[in-house]
């Protein structure tokens, strides 16, 4: 009976979402080379798999550096992460797709997009939220439903997509940044 609670509890907590907004890339996955997506993601979480620079740093040289460190940093890293898009999509023929998140929990993510995506269609994302320190989840998605919703411009769709393969690790760090996020929220509330 503990073990029900636990999965609820965990279940739960995946499942709280935040109301967000920043660019979120991803490429269609055809269903040849799904199986083995999912398997690549699922053996190591993406710090491992891309190299991870928040190791290097301890809990307590993050939360002590300068503010304004920290903005340069965080504009170094905006700045780093354009020229590998820019790279990426010389790469892939310009395959790599953009769209706006608008809200994240553990369990999946909701895009605006313009362009048409299907209910159905498997996604590879790729996920950096504004946050620091900067991390980065590549997960597989699966399209709940593409539709036009009151948050859409012209051309532009709302999609749903639930997280089908996302390693264990990667999808805590989602859900750590929710909380967070969350509470950033909260305290700006209060203050107002």
């Amino acid at each position: 009976m503990e073990t029900n609670s636990a999965n609820e509890s965990t279940q739960m907590r995946d499942s709280v979402r935040v109301d967000v907004s920043f660019p979120v890339t991803f490429t269609l996955v055809n269903e040849k080379d799904y199986e083995d997506l999912k398997n690549f993601i699922l053996s190591h979480r993406t710090g491992d798999r891309e190299g991870d620079i928040t190791p290097y740093f301890g809990a307590g040289e993050l939360e002590s550096l300068d503010p304004t460190l920290v903005k340069i940093w965080l504009s170094m890293n905006s700045k780093l992460d354009y020229v590998i898009n820019i790279l990426r999509r010389n790469e892939t023929g310009g395959k790599e797709k953009e769209g706006l998140c608008k809200d994240i929990s553990g369990k999946g993510i909701k895009i605006l997009y313009k362009g048409n995506l299907s209910a159905g269609q498997y996604i590879q994302l790729r996920i950096h939220p504004p946050t620091f320190p900067p991390f980065t989840i590549i997960a597989v998605g699966k399209v709940l439903r593409a539709e036009k919703s009151a948050l859409c411009t012209e051309n532009e769709i709302e999609a749903a997509i639930e997280f089908d393969a996302i390693h264990g690790d990667d999808r805590e760090e989602i859900v750590s940044y929710v909380f967070k996020r969350q509470r950033e929220l909260l305290r700006a509330k209060k203050e107002v």
